[in-house]
């Protein structure tokens, strides 16, 4: 009886520790893949473990841009409403500090656009910035690593005689950043393709 007492009195001790230690344990950060809006829309709205949703707007029965929620309230909304820009590729992150980050690309073949977002877990915006070019590309190499590619234009585009579509020229400069809660992108590493 005795040693059933004592072993009820160790449970009893260790169990509250383990409780508080797991509400208070840092949540780990996490990169989700890529959703185009034109044809997996169907995958939002997502809640995110930091509360904040990701999900998305019609644009006038065009298609879709995305919105960033909290508490049911649009926290961020995609800035350029034009319904030439609708059914893009979002990609988002949470990191373990709590902050969101989110790309959006849209365009065309005249050109493209990445309009990136931070929002942290109270739904304030602390970052914006835009990028642009012939031709864009994004993808988050860690949940606060963002690497983007821009398209140099083609030299030999004549804008009186060729279409939008022979402005590529197929060369990338990269570009690495690391992104902070403070609302920074810090420029990380640079690539200029030759």
């Amino acid at each position: 009886m005795r040693k059933w007492l004592t072993l009820c009195l160790i449970i009893c001790l260790l169990l509250p520790t383990t409780v508080v230690s797991a509400k208070t344990s840092p949540s780990a950060a996490k990169t989700y893949a890529s959703l185009h809006l034109g044809s997996e829309a169907s995958k939002l709205p997502m809640k995110l473990p930091n509360g904040l949703v990701i999900d998305k707007e019609d644009k006038d029965g065009f298609g879709y841009l995305p919105v960033i929620k909290l508490n049911g309230k649009t926290v961020w909304r995609e800035a350029d409403e034009s319904w030439i820009n609708t059914g893009g590729t979002i990609q988002f992150t949470v990191t373990s500090g709590g902050d969101t980050y989110l790309f959006y690309k849209s365009g065309a073949s005249g050109g493209s656009g990445i309009d990136l977002v931070g929002v942290n877990k109270n739904g304030k915006v602390i970052l914006k910035k835009k990028f642009g070019g012939v031709g864009t590309e994004a993808k988050f190499l860690s949940a606060s690593t963002l690497q983007v590619s821009i398209e140099r234009e083609n030299k030999k585009w004549n804008p009186e005689r060729d279409p939008n579509a022979a402005r590529h020229s197929g060369i990338y400069d990269v570009t690495v950043y690391q992104l902070s809660a403070k609302g920074l992108a810090k420029q990380k590493q640079f690539v200029k393709k030759a």
